[in-house]
């Protein structure tokens, strides 16, 4: 590894029990992580299999960006704007978006 320390960020955090159950599905060993951070659609607008779609609607938004100033209004907007995480999400997705997403991501998965 190339990074003097490791910060996870994990949709969940599961009982260190589930771990021992099935330590092949680690993929990064616990003695090389120096910080774990919860953070509940940490890849939006991407999205996660089996847990949320990714939103094309933002993601088109984002490509729609042409220049420096749309990008610093965007910035402003979603990202320097709001306080945190999960005030962007509140303010400038919402969560009936973020239940749809997850709806078709669970559906898509056979999870419904």
């Amino acid at each position: 590894m190339a990074a003097k320390k490791v910060i996870l960020s994990t949709e969940e955090v599961i009982d260190p029990g589930e771990i021992r159950q099935d330590p092949a599905r680690t993929t990064i060993p616990y003695f090389l992580v120096d910080a774990v951070v919860h953070l509940p659609f940490g890849a939006y607008p991407g999205g996660v299999p089996a847990r949320y779609e990714l939103d094309l609607e933002h993601i088109d938004r984002l490509n729609a960006i042409q220049d420096e100033a749309a990008m610093q209004a965007y910035l402003e907007e979603y990202v320097y704007g709001v306080p945190d995480h999960e005030t962007f999400l509140e303010r400038k997705v919402g969560w009936p978006r973020l239940k749809e997403l997850i709806r078709r991501a669970t559906v898509r998965e056979g999870y419904h």
